[in-house]
């Protein structure tokens, strides 16, 4: 078929027509968020939402969130009728709160929309839930990055299973890369801000590496409400920017532990470890199911057993040539199977498959 149209509608937040800018200045990894401008190679165009200007526009949007749970309805409404999304083949949805509003708007293209975290309702009021229920019911595809979200959309929210398509998460491997200079041996670095994050099991297992080996540290950058000693280590506030590549690339190991989840917590900052070439210890979850390579590019633990994460990281700290062999085949296997432009083509099979059954 000839090539495929897709209308992207991104959270309100990510301004797509700026993102170019600010990765030319290496502020952000990829031309566009998430590298979605990659479609290009796989045979789908594609045009973005434009962000809302004004400040009384801005205003409304904001408290019709605030009510709606987040679901971004007035930026919905407001490009609706736009002679680009009606003349697409397909909308493309990165999460529920552009999604559900999309499809639940009548007429235009088929919708096609990730999910993210509208498997877990805790917190979700019931209209916010029937809507939702409503709104999957009339996308054509619904697509994850954690195959354990796979069978919670399917027997909770009746998904039927030829709409449920998995999309492996990917990052620009040219932006996160190895970084030029010494590794700190003594570093154990991690990064994490959502609510399955289990910094306390992260920083005792760090405690318990430093009683055996002395001046072991962490450096830890999260908004979540932790305390880590001073002298065990740093605790960073606020977006690390394009300090990320040199985070995770000076460290000697990139530790992170979770609570048991199918949300991949933990994903990005592994993914990203991977990618400037160091290994990762992780606590194994459903939702990190084929990312992970345990004993190859990092170690695997049970989650919230202390005294395993800490002899893992311990195996890693006390051997630097280990740690690095991980590193560089983690990095082989990232540029093979997990880069944006791996991503991209998934969800162009995706959305090209929905343009021909159209």
């Amino acid at each position: 078929m000839s090539r495929v149209r897709a209308w992207v509608e991104l959270i309100h937040y990510l301004d797509a027509a700026g993102w170019p800018a600010r990765n030319a200045t290496g502020e952000v990894p990829n031309a566009t968020p998430f590298g979605i401008d990659q479609l290009s190679g796989h045979g789908v165009d594609v045009a973005f939402r434009e962000v809302l200007t004004g400040r009384v526009p801005n205003a409304i949007a904001r408290r019709v969130r605030d009510r709606a749970g987040g679901l971004e309805w007035f930026e919905a409404v407001a490009s609706h009728y736009n002679p680009l999304r009606r003349s697409a083949d397909v909308v493309l949805c990165w999460d529920e709160f552009t999604g559900i509003p999309a499809a639940s708007l009548p007429g235009g293209p088929p919708v096609v929309s990730g999910v993210q975290l509208l498997t877990d309702p805790q917190n979700r009021s019931k209209r916010f839930l029937r809507t939702a229920r409503r709104a999957l019911e009339n996308m054509e595809a619904v697509f994850v990055q954690a195959h354990g979200m796979i069978p919670v959309l399917r027997d909770e929210w009746n998904v039927p299973v030829h709409k449920l398509k998995f999309v492996p998460f990917g990052v620009d491997s040219d932006w996160f890369r190895p970084i030029e200079g010494d590794v700190d041996r003594d570093l154990v670095a991690s990064v994490g801000d959502d609510g399955h994050r289990d910094h306390d099991t992260l920083i005792k297992a760090v405690a318990d590496v430093r009683r055996h080996r002395p001046g072991t540290r962490l450096e830890l950058a999260t908004q979540l409400d932790v305390e880590l000693p001073s002298d065990l280590g740093v605790l960073h506030r606020g977006h690390l920017g394009r300090r990320r590549r040199q985070f995770y690339g000076s460290a000697n190991v990139v530790a992170v532990a979770t609570k048991p989840n199918i949300h991949g917590s933990g994903m990005s900052v592994i993914l990203e470890a991977m990618a400037c070439g160091r290994p990762y210890v992780v606590t194994a979850s459903e939702g990190l199911e084929g990312y992970l390579n345990h004993g190859h590019d990092g170690l695997v633990v049970p989650p919230g057993d202390v005294e395993v994460f800490a002899s893992a990281v311990g195996a890693l700290m006390a051997d630097p040539e280990r740690a690095d062999a991980m590193g560089q085949a983690g990095r082989a296997r990232l540029e093979r199977e997990l880069t944006t432009d791996v991503q991209a083509q998934h969800l162009a099979e995706v959305l090209k498959e929905v343009a021909r059954t159209r």
